[in-house]
């Protein structure tokens, strides 16, 4: 059963296919860091300080451009949400990956600027050394002076890739990671098969991802909707009620969309995954465990999250609810307990073992 669309994983390892106006990645003299070569056995080119791309890489100048640009939404995070990350991926380590060498090499996958993949790592992996590839090489150049600002630009190197095209020799790599990955591609499937084939036997992959259990905020939102007009002296606030019925229309959208659709193309976020789907997936692509860590459980769960999400889409900081939508979204907390929270996930980190 694949997670999204129907067309079959190509057996090979295709590299990155841009042709108009093309500049070719013309390779320097410069040598890749000592231990990336086992990992790249035919060699890349270097773009910039730290930065590679495949020697066979080749672009466009607009379409590259454009990709920087569409990229900026990935960058500027703050040093709280690196922390956010470091604590969800030192987790998944602590509870998942045991055995995970020290010196680990580690492949991220749609790194953007490295905020919230390569510096959680970096300090969850004091010794490991992380290939950090992205298409936007803009978004890599930061990565690596993010690095260097902390002494870590010798533990640190870029490619220039999308996350299912990274050059790299199968069984090289003893950790792959996506952080905001396959949520936003138009076929995860690709991803995960990539995935296993960079791993060595034994080696783990780990992905945070929205899952499914956003069903429940969308039933809670349309009985808000639908419980507004009784409520004539507390209505809901200007902009609110568009909120809620975006934040349903999205939901709906991301859960089991029709990827040949043509509105599935323009989604920035295009998934909200069931276990299942992806643990069917994994296990086809090789992957033999399997293991789902939730990231939220506690006692208010939906109305803490309906808070932020109401905030983010009607873009006010001051949007609220009124007292009888609150506590329609405490019945839905008091209804599902912690245990049947970690089940219907909101977000979580799936980690996988080839």
């Amino acid at each position: 059963m694949r997670v999204a669309g129907n067309r079959p994983v190509s057996p090979g390892w295709p590299m990155l296919d841009q042709t108009a106006a093309t500049r070719r990645a013309e390779a320097r003299p410069d040598p890749l860091p000592a231990w990336a070569w086992d990992a790249f056995p035919e060699g890349l080119a270097r773009q910039s300080e730290g930065v590679w791309a495949p020697r066979n890489y080749s672009w466009g100048l607009a379409e590259q451009a454009r990709i920087n640009m569409a990229a900026t939404r990935r960058a500027g995070a703050a040093p709280s949400v690196s922390q956010h990350f470091e604590h969800l991926l030192r987790t998944a380590v602590d509870r998942a990956c045991a055995d995970l060498p020290a010196r680990a090499l580690v492949l991220d996958l749609r790194s953007g600027d490295g905020a919230r993949s390569v510096t959680p790592w970096l300090n969850v992996l004091p010794d490991a050394h992380i290939v950090a590839s992205d298409p936007a090489s803009m978004l890599l150049a930061t990565m690596v002076s993010r690095a260097a600002m902390v002494g870590d630009e010798d533990r640190v190197m870029g490619v220039v890739a999308e996350p299912e095209r990274v050059p790299v020799a199968p069984a090289s790599f003893d950790l792959v990671s996506g952080v905001a990955c396959l949520h936003e591609l138009d076929d995860p499937d690709l991803v995960l098969a990539a995935a296993a084939r960079a791993l060595k036997p034994g080696g783990y992959a780990v992905f945070l991802a929205p899952f499914d259990g956003h069903g429940i905020l969308r039933l809670a939102y349309e009985r808000i909707c639908a419980e507004a007009p009784l409520w004539p002296d507390a209505q809901l606030a200007p902009g609110v009620a568009e909120g809620l019925e975006a934040l349903i229309a999205d939901v709906a959208a991301r859960t089991l969309p029709d990827s040949t659709d043509p509105a599935f193309q323009v989604l920035e976020q295009k998934w909200l995954f069931s276990r299942e789907s992806l643990e069917t997936a994994a296990r086809a692509f090789g992957f033999h465990e399997v293991r789902f860590l939730p990231h939220n459980d506690h006692e208010t769960l939906y109305r803490d999250v309906a808070t932020v999400q109401l905030r983010m889409v009607t873009g006010r900081p001051d949007a609220k609810l009124p007292d009888w939508a609150l506590a329609l979204l405490d019945s839905f907390d008091r209804a599902l307990r912690p245990p049947v929270k970690r089940l219907l996930m909101l977000e979580g980190t799936m980690v996988l073992r080839r």
